[in-house]
């Protein structure tokens, strides 16, 4: 499924909100995943705040090309190539997409409308579409 251009407005209007959080997203991010799936605790090291700088970054850089996640292709299966690196499995994806859907949710409150959430999912699942057909192809 592709975005649509009010799609991609709205993710990228809605970051720009994320990001003036006064609590890190990736912070919040982290902590909720490693609550909610403690089978993520092992994939990281003690000290987050280098994963959450580059996550943080992935995210912007899938926010500012949004329009375009299929040019991102190349990038996103170097990244999902890594992950298998790190022991994740195809399935904990859809963990992920979850606990970042929340957290944009926490954090935006009643700003995080049904055509927001809408279109965060959309981008979440060509992202990790793109992720899992690149990193595990016989699955």
């Amino acid at each position: 499924m592709s975005l649509t251009a009010d799609q991609v407005r709205l993710v990228t209007e809605s970051y720009v909100l994320i990001g003036r959080s006064p609590r890190p997203y990736s912070e919040l991010f982290y902590h909720r995943l490693l609550i909610d799936h403690p089978f993520a605790r092992a994939l990281f090291p003690d000290d987050l705040r280098h994963q959450a700088f580059v996550f943080e970054k992935t995210i912007a850089i899938l926010v500012r090309e949004v329009g375009n996640i299929a040019g991102l292709r190349p990038t996103l299966a170097d990244l999902a190539r890594k992950h298998v690196g790190y022991g994740v499995k195809p399935y904990q994806y859809e963990a992920v997409g979850a606990v970042l859907i929340a957290t944009f949710s926490e954090i935006l409150g009643s700003r995080f409308t049904p055509e927001i959430r809408e279109a965060w999912e959309t981008v979440y699942a060509e992202t990790a579409g793109v992720m899992i057909a690149e990193a595990y192809p016989d699955d």
